[in-house]
């Protein structure tokens, strides 16, 4: 089993958390990887950007028990690169039900369709990690209205070139 360092917060994570996080793991980050693990914003629309490509999500598996939906996906590049993966639980009782109708229909990200609903969120990142040699990952959750309505690991890959 791969080690895995991590650096937990439950308050924000900060640039001083990647700087401990490259200082257990004896590992420095490049400038796409420091974004990543600390950016607030929208993970596709950042990396279309960050890689110069079109992306689109690609939901492996959705299964909805009670009132939580389990989703696995990942964003793949114009060229069918994976560059992230993600595993989310969405809080159906909390999320807007126009929002948690198109999530159902497993054609978008959650992010670009909380974009599109214009849906007023907080992004909370609780976790930033780094398994040598394979990717690095951060944990945080969204907030609508001081409701949990997901939580999301996201797991990029080490490019090797």
């Amino acid at each position: 089993m791969p080690q895995i360092f991590n650096v937990k917060n439950h308050h924000l994570i900060t640039i001083d958390d990647i700087y401990k996080l490259e200082e257990i793991s004896d590992q420095k980050f490049d400038l796409v990887q420091r974004i990543l693990l600390i950016d607030l914003g929208n993970t596709q629309q950042l990396l279309d950007i960050l890689n110069n490509t079109k992306t689109q999500i690609r939901v492996l598996s959705q299964i909805e028990e009670r009132d939580i939906i389990k989703r696995k996906s990942c964003i793949i590049s114009s060229t069918n690169d994976i560059l992230a993966y993600a595993n989310s639980k969405i809080y159906s009782r909390k999320m807007p039900f126009d929002v948690l109708e198109e999530i159902r229909e497993c054609k978008k990200g959650i992010g670009k369709i909380i974009l599109y609903h214009q849906l007023e969120i907080f992004k909370k990142i609780t976790e930033i990690g780094y398994v040598p040699g394979k990717y690095i990952f951060k944990n945080y959750s969204l907030f609508h209205m001081d409701h949990r309505i997901c939580r999301i690991n996201e797991i990029f890959p080490i490019q090797t070139k």
